[in-house]
């Protein structure tokens, strides 16, 4: 039996096989035709197709959409919806543990962001309402109506701004440590102008890549195997930094408006229900400025997971998780 199936299966399984067997085959029938009804390519995993910071044991099948900006994403599983929004310079497979506990009950859907992941990174002028229209558009092809959001960094800024956009769409939010509520941190302003050109960035990135991802977690690797799995990833790149160009390529226009991003006057607004977890020790978007803001939204439930960094789903997946599973069967 397979490791990454939820503990809840793998309790099944020993009690009535043949029952497994059948829901696997249901599923797997109703995600063939989903896809066929948009035509997607599927992606060989074996063909060296990863690139820098993909997860290498990511446990579902990833597609590429026939959309203009061949959009690359992963759809599994039956029930509700979830859909998740990484962050920046990220992809899909970062929500690894949480859609591999959740498949069991909900249907999980992931997109690389156009310029992010494996999905195309044309010559545009990026910013958080490109991002949401293809997030957007990405669900609409998708044929994904009531759906939650789970939104992480600057994916939880565009799922704010989609929720914003589409008020009736969306069953309820989640946002982890993110951008667009509050303003970023003055140093991160400051530097802005003069760091966030591709060509004072890509050397920065080069160079700097190891101290900027240690400061991303709490943890170091040796204490947290998740924080191992996602730096032996993240700093894998081809000769050249193929990888590392197109990120500061994609970020000399879209950094400028994620730092300059506050929906906090917004979000008086939402009447969704909206699960904010951060990391108290998150150095990129800081939890008091957050704090603050998040109290004009009407149905807030806020989690503050201790001894954690930016990226809670990874360095601490387990206690997400459980905060996510209790948002979505008890909204407050």
């Amino acid at each position: 039996m397979s490791a990454s199936l939820p503990l809840s299966l793998l309790r099944d399984a020993e009690l009535a096989p043949p029952a497994l067997r059948r829901l696997a085959a249901a599923r797997a029938g109703a995600a063939a035709r989903r896809h066929s009804r948009t035509s997607p390519e599927r992606l060989d995993e074996s063909a060296g197709f990863l690139g820098m910071g993909r997860s290498l044991t990511f446990p579902f099948p990833q597609w590429r959409d026939g959309d203009e900006f061949r959009t690359v994403y992963f759809d599994e599983g039956s029930g509700p919806a979830i859909v998740f929004v990484h962050g920046l310079g990220a992809n899909a497979t970062h929500w690894e543990f949480l859609a591999r506990a959740l498949v069991g009950g909900y249907r999980v859907v992931g997109l690389d962001l156009v310029g992010c992941g494996w999905s195309l990174k044309p010559e545009l002028d990026y910013s958080v309402e490109l991002l949401r229209d293809h997030l957007l558009g990405f669900l609409d092809r998708r044929e994904i109506g009531r759906a939650t959001l789970v939104g992480h960094s600057l994916g939880g800024a565009v799922c704010l701004a989609a929720a914003l956009k589409r008020p009736g769409q969306f069953e309820s939010l989640a946002l982890l440590c993110a951008a667009g509520i509050a303003p970023l941190p003055a140093w991160m302003r400051l530097a802005a102008p003069v760091f966030l050109r591709r060509a004072v960035l890509l050397p920065t990135l080069v160079l700097g890549a190891e101290v900027i991802v240690r400061n991303v977690f709490a943890d170091d690797e040796r204490a947290n195997e998740q924080v191992g799995w996602f730096r032996r990833s993240a700093l894998r790149d081809d000769p050249g930094y193929p990888n590392l160009r197109d990120f500061a390529r994609v970020c000399e226009t879209l950094c400028p408006d994620v730092l300059a991003r506050d929906y906090g006057d917004e979000l008086g607004s939402l009447h969704l229900p909206l699960l904010a977890v951060w990391g108290d020790r998150d150095k990129l978007t800081r939890l008091p400025a957050a704090l603050r803001r998040l109290d004009r939204v009407r149905r807030l439930r806020t989690v503050v997971v201790e001894r954690c960094g930016h990226m809670p789903m990874i360095e601490r997946p387990q206690e997400t998780l459980r905060h996510l599973e209790r948002f979505l069967t008890s909204p407050p």
